[in-house]
């Protein structure tokens, strides 16, 4: 086999293939032969069709098949041969038959050679933070609201209070689809109604009538509802407040522990720094990366572009189903991702040559430490650590996770690096952003 290759571009190539001895038509006939026994055709019995009918019939099929089959198989072997890599599927551009020979022509992307990795004129902000006593309080918190209960009231409600009512609401005296309601719980202020509704239910009490108006807003999720002026007859049911439990050994064991106040908040310390760490070393990795692609210009092939554009559209249209929202009728346009499609195939090709250049490997110490954190979140973290230690797919994950955190600290130790202090919120609060 011969195998000429020129370039056309700065990453386009031309290759030329000549598969000597192919020997095609005796394939073809090999190939018909072996097929005849099985050809069926009116007139004549199983295995019992002239050659020259089966050639008639198969011929055309057979002998492209022949030729796809000799064609991808070759093109694999040049490939091999001249040790390249294309970016993407090659596109056949010419192809003859010459005597006994097969000759064809492709053309394709191949990836960039990264020459040299520059780190001069990076400057990195480096995040740090720790869990502060505030922070835990505040989780606490967080979690007596989780917990908390409504509380009966005799008075008129205000804000924050909880007020169960059913409402029928109307436009121009005929009622309205997603008008209506029963047993609604309205907590006055929060935002689950529009606060014009809201509003109207303060000084109101349990087992009150009455009809309130308002307009919805010109931007109002519903369009045949914008703009326009609705009236809602309302029957309170009862006004309650918010009752929080206390912070004591019941509030410990409903959240799960057994030992008291003190353990629950060592438990809740525990859990928001390792939150806490996982987000700081994301948010930083973040930044290294942006850093390496900004200061490290590749010229990129399309297709492995177009293939990631691909792939991050399909994760959004995976990532709304599991918020339970229908993406048939969202227009999806594969142009809008790919900018960050560029800066991830960027990425890997620069992180490939960190890698390569330097020897990067998986340090294996540091994977088992790594699936041991995971696991401590668990209930049996052993059975865990097993299932990521027999499935090679999540073991490779890991590794790959530990190699790119190498990665980071080799550019760290290249870099200019200016540590910036943060708090435990606005560490999540960007990370949730």
């Amino acid at each position: 086999m011969q195998v000429t290759v020129e370039n056309v571009s700065e990453l386009g190539r031309r290759m030329t293939v000549t598969v000597e001895d192919a020997n095609i038509d005796q394939v073809v006939q090999e190939r018909l032969k072996s097929i005849r026994p099985t050809v069926k055709m009116s007139g004549f019995r199983p295995g019992k069709v002239p050659m020259k009918m089966v050639e008639q019939s198969h011929g055309a099929t057979t002998r492209r098949d022949v030729i796809d089959n000799l064609v991808q198989s070759s093109m694999q072997e040049a490939f091999t041969q001249e040790e390249i890599n294309p970016a993407g599927p090659p596109h056949i551009e010419a192809m003859k038959e010459e005597d006994s020979s097969l000759v064809y022509t492709m053309v394709y992307d191949v990836f960039p050679d990264v020459k040299e990795i520059k780190l001069d004129d990076i400057n990195i902000e480096k995040t740090v933070a720790e869990v502060q006593d505030d922070d835990v309080d505040g989780m606490l918190d967080t979690l007596r609201e989780q917990r908390m209960t409504w509380e009966p009231l005799k008075r008129a409600a205000k804000e924050s209070d909880g007020v169960t009512i059913d409402f029928v609401g109307s436009i121009d005296g005929d009622e309205f689809d997603g008008g209506t309601g029963t047993d609604t719980l309205v907590v006055i202020g929060a935002g689950n109604m529009l606060p014009e509704f809201e509003n109207q239910l303060i000084g109101t009490k349990s087992g009150q009538e009455l009809t309130i108006t308002m307009t919805f807003p010109d931007d109002y999720r519903a369009e045949h509802l914008r703009g326009k002026e609705a009236s809602f007859d309302i029957t309170v049911k009862s006004v309650a407040k918010k009752k929080l439990p206390k912070l004591d050994k019941d509030f410990a064991q409903l959240c799960g522990v057994d030992d008291g106040i003190a353990a629950l908040k060592k438990e809740v310390r525990a859990n928001m720094t390792r939150e806490l760490s996982t987000a700081v070393k994301a948010q930083n990795k973040r930044k290294v990366m942006e850093g390496l692609t900004a200061n490290n210009e590749v010229t990129l092939p399309d297709a492995p572009v177009e293939r990631e554009a691909e792939f991050l559209m399909e994760q959004a249209k995976t990532n709304l189903r599991n918020q339970g929202v229908n993406v048939e009728g969202i227009p999806f346009d594969v142009n809008n991702f790919k900018d960050n499609a560029k800066q991830r195939v960027a990425l890997s090709l620069l992180i490939g040559k960190i890698i390569s250049d330097n020897g990067i490997t998986p340090d294996e110490a540091r994977v088992k430490e790594v699936i041991d954190g995971i696991a401590s979140s668990y209930e049996d973290p052993e059975d865990v650590v097993k299932f990521y230690m027999n499935d090679q797919q999540k073991l490779s994950e890991i590794q790959m996770m530990v190699v790119e955190d190498a990665v980071v600290e080799w550019i760290y130790d290249r870099v200019k690096v200016e540590e910036k202090s943060s708090t435990f919120s606005e560490v999540m609060n960007s990370a949730a952003a």
